[in-house]
């Protein structure tokens, strides 16, 4: 596949991806529920362009999306996706919660599009196992946590107007308690996700560079991050933190972690910038 047709297939997955933002934002606002079940089945189409043009780049340049912006955001876009579409095959009374993670989608894949394709070559230090399974669980940890980000803001949105037209509009949705006990869920996944992420990560830098951790700046985020994440299962595990109050944190929670997947490959030089952001 040509560099030409991948972008103009991945444009299609990025319109796919508006499309059903866009249903979904007004089958919430005037309470059709069909147009919800089309946004589902436009997120679900958009995927097939996505993973086409990701394995076509794959194919072309011998490697995985783990190297440059547009490839490692893109396949974060990707993961989001997919772990929504199957929060909502098991819990189909989630639907809902595509108002939320499919903007986000649309806007992370969109952003992705307008970076440089840079074409990197896997060199000798890339060729490790350790990274296959660092890039993996990093996705794994992000699409967790993106998850928890938008079942937190549905639980706080039913929470602070419990009557109304938003409230109305979401009773549909699986109780409180049941939504809350998903949002701790998630974090707990992408926590342990998040975590082995940073283990096999060390394991490669070893073996790249000659040293398990050198607080370079995304080690030093990615650690940042993962403790924020214990911080929060503290409080939910211990101070038994729950409802609005476990929301909230879930919600703190993720800009920390977006800034250090993205915003510190870009602010700051490093090792890793140089593979993250492809300049």
């Amino acid at each position: 596949m040509s560099n030409t047709t991948e972008i103009i297939i991945m444009w299609a997955a990025v319109s796919g991806y508006a499309l059903s933002a866009a249903l979904f934002i007004v089958g919430f606002v005037f309470k059709k529920e069909k147009l919800t079940f089309a946004g589902l089945a436009v997120a679900a189409a958009g995927l097939v362009p996505h993973v086409i043009a990701m394995g076509g780049r794959w194919v072309r340049l011998g490697h995985g999306p783990y190297l440059g912006f547009y490839e490692v955001i893109s396949s974060y876009a990707f993961f989001g996706v997919v772990i929504f579409a199957l929060l909502v095959w098991r819990f189909k009374q989630l639907r809902p919660l595509g108002i939320v993670l499919m903007p986000i989608a649309f806007l992370v894949l969109g952003g992705a599009m307008l970076a440089p394709k840079s074409e990197l070559e896997v060199t000798a230090k890339l060729a490790s196992y350790w990274l296959a399974v660092h890039v993996t669980f990093a996705k794994l940890s992000y699409g967790s946590f993106i998850t928890s980000f938008g079942l937190a803001v549905i639980h706080l949105a039913r929470s602070l107007k419990p009557q109304g037209a938003i409230a109305t509009r979401l009773t549909k949705l699986p109780p409180q308690d049941v939504v809350d006990d998903l949002t701790f869920k998630f974090i707990a996944a992408g926590f342990i996700f998040l975590g082995i992420m940073i283990a096999a990560g060390a394991v490669w830098a070893n073996e790249a560079w000659g040293r398990y951790w050198g607080w370079d700046p995304i080690e030093t985020w990615s650690l940042i991050s993962w403790l924020c994440y214990a911080v929060i299962l503290h409080l939910r595990l211990t101070m038994v933190w729950k409802g609005d109050k476990f929301a909230w944190a879930a919600v703190a929670g993720l800009p920390i972690n977006l800034f250090a997947v993205v915003g510190v490959a870009i602010v700051y030089n490093s090792i890793h910038g140089a593979y993250m952001t492809g300049y």
